[in-house]
């Protein structure tokens, strides 16, 4: 199963958070200079997101989770990659 490791501003980690309830043992590391946050999901993670990223709402997801239309958007095939922070990038900026 594939996993990714994602950079993204942190007050979208944080709406993310809240409106999920994370679980911390995703998080990697602060960027305090560029207030990003990195963090760790799994395929099937990304795709359980995925799906309250629809561009219509959809009724049969509970109305509290509706919300996360825009925040889900980055889980979505064609814009993960834009959030996605290369191995090799990751293993150097964490020395």
């Amino acid at each position: 199963m594939k996993d990714y490791i994602l950079e993204i501003p942190r007050n979208q980690y944080d709406r993310l958070a809240n409106a999920f309830e994370w679980d911390d043992v995703w998080f990697i590391k602060f960027d305090a200079e560029k207030d990003t946050i990195r963090f760790r999901i799994n395929e099937e993670q990304r795709l359980r997101y995925s799906k309250y990223a629809s561009e219509t709402e959809n009724k049969r997801i509970p109305k509290k989770y509706r919300a996360t239309h825009i925040i889900t958007q980055m889980f979505l095939p064609r814009n993960i990659k834009n959030y996605e922070v290369n191995a090799w990038n990751h293993n150097t900026q964490n020395k």
